[in-house]
């Protein structure tokens, strides 16, 4: 009986499920901010069993929450309450900023080699990221950018992707397929330290005659 009762336990802590899973999440939809709709960018950063990252609201704001589900999330954030429902597609919220229920989506993760950036095109003034997922080509567009940092708030204004060419990175893309999509966040690559600005190239010392 003893030796079952072992059994039985062994299988049962074998096939348990991962109950402080770590995840990834971010979103991209309309909310409030001091009383005028603006649109948002959220990082959501999911593990043991509660939230945290970064809700754009005018700047990064730091957001804090518990008890996410694979469809829903709560968290606050300056003093306001949001609920997301995935399924509905919609943001709800209030507080000091407003209050409301309005349109969000979540993100694609694209992880790949950064092939090259390709020039300016017709279409609204985009650029293309040529990423490499998965063995196939994907042409992602994209204007500015927003840098999730390792460390830290995010950068909301990131225009220097060319420094992250032949590197692996994952982006979060909007309106993805199998072949295009719309970069709003790049993840910055583990082991880089990416500085707001670019460092400044030596100047070029004068010819001696």
């Amino acid at each position: 009986m003893k030796r079952a009762t072992k059994q039985l336990f062994w299988i049962a802590v074998v096939i348990a499920p991962v109950c402080f899973a770590q995840e990834r999440r971010v979103y991209e939809g309309v909310v409030s901010w001091k009383k005028a709709t603006i649109g948002t960018v959220i990082l959501m950063e999911i593990k043991d069993g509660s939230v945290s990252g970064w809700i754009r609201l005018g700047k990064p704001v730091p957001l804090k929450g518990t008890a996410p589900s694979e469809t829903t999330a709560e968290f606050e954030a300056a003093g306001n309450v949001y609920r997301i429902d995935e399924r509905r597609g919609r943001i709800t919220y209030s507080g000091p900023d407003g209050e409301g229920s309005r349109l969000v989506s979540r993100l694609t993760r694209l992880h790949g080699p950064l092939k090259e950036l390709i020039e300016e095109t017709r279409l609204w003034g985009d650029q293309i990221a040529a990423l490499e997922v998965g063995g196939r080509r994907r042409e992602l567009f994209y204007r500015t950018v927003a840098l999730w940092k390792r460390a830290g708030p995010p950068f909301e204004a990131f225009t220097r992707l060319e420094e992250l060419i032949g590197k692996d990175i994952a982006v979060w893309a909007a309106d993805a397929d199998l072949r295009s999509g719309r970069i709003v966040v790049v993840e910055e690559p583990e082991g880089l330290d990416i500085p707001l600005k670019a460092a400044k190239k030596p100047k070029e010392q004068p010819k001696k005659n």
